[in-house]
């Protein structure tokens, strides 16, 4: 499938030897940055605009500078030249990872962003529904705070590390993470969404969970459906009168949520709003 693997290093496409020393970047050293992660199915971006909205989103709320081939138009062209690039097929996963530049330890002495950019196959063709459902609890060990960089793709992950540690030593297919009000904002890597009485419910941004650009399509599609959603505080015993829960991500789209403790969930929203997502991803990407 690839000859030898290509990576994005700011506007250039690279073999892993013209890659910077990771060692030395303030990604590595400071976790000083935030990433995003990209579905491209069969050489198109779905939800694009969403994801460069963030990635602008989140260097605003670091306070670096953008360059030119971080643009909108620009880092599009880019990311399809890697996916070409790579003599890859089908549908890839794309993670671009944006940190400060420069040195300066804890006082940076310049805040432009830099960029690496690698890609790798995945199967499938669009989005498609997990056939077993997972089974989900909740991790308590560590408490997420909200902040004005808690709704961005972080590199400082240590609370999503240890959660998943906690899930696969539970047999676990993932676990919800709470803020420090003990409030349900997230999963491990996606949003997540309860179907109560017809509607969707889902975390506020101002809760703290990651500001998932699936979780944004999907609310923009319940919307335009004319199914009612709500963004609110959500604790722990709501998980017990929901009829479905279901997870959202960019790579998986959404995901059925089978069981927690002994309560056991329908997928029948899921599944419906995963087709109408499908029709919309792959005709308009």
């Amino acid at each position: 499938m690839q000859s030898s693997r290509k990576y994005l290093y700011n506007s250039e496409v690279v073999e892993e030897f013209n890659l910077p020393n990771g060692f030395e970047s303030r990604g590595f050293l400071y976790a000083d940055g935030f990433f995003e992660t990209f579905r491209c199915i069969e050489g198109r971006l779905p939800l694009f605009n969403l994801h460069h909205a963030r990635i602008v989103a989140s260097a605003e709320a670091y306070k670096m500078e953008v360059p030119v081939w971080l643009k909108k138009e620009e880092l599009k062209e880019l990311l399809l030249k890697l996916y070409k690039a790579s003599n890859l097929s089908g549908d890839a996963r794309i993670r671009l990872t944006i940190f400060r530049d420069g040195d300066g330890r804890f006082a940076p002495t310049i805040n432009t962003a830099t960029a690496v950019g690698s890609i790798e196959h995945i199967d499938g063709r669009g989005y498609e529904i997990n056939e077993n459902g997972i089974a989900i609890g909740l991790y308590q060990d560590l408490l997420k705070t909200p902040s004005s960089i808690s709704n961005y793709k972080n590199l400082h992950s240590h609370l999503y590390v240890q959660a998943g540690n906690y899930a696969k030593k539970k047999g676990l297919g993932d676990v919800l993470i709470l803020n420090d009000n003990n409030q349900l904002i997230e999963a491990i890597s996606s949003n997540i969404f309860l179907v109560l009485n017809g509607a969707l419910h889902t975390p506020k941004l101002e809760s703290g969970p990651v500001g998932g650009v699936m979780r944004a399509a999907v609310i923009n599609l319940a919307i335009a459906l004319g199914i009612k959603v709500y963004e609110c505080n959500l604790e722990a015993h709501e998980l017990l009168k929901a009829d479905e829960v279901f997870l959202t991500n960019a790579i998986h789209g959404i995901q059925w949520v089978a069981s927690y403790r002994t309560k056991r969930y329908f997928n029948k929203t899921a599944l419906m709003l995963l087709e109408e997502l499908n029709k919309v991803v792959l005709t308009n990407s």
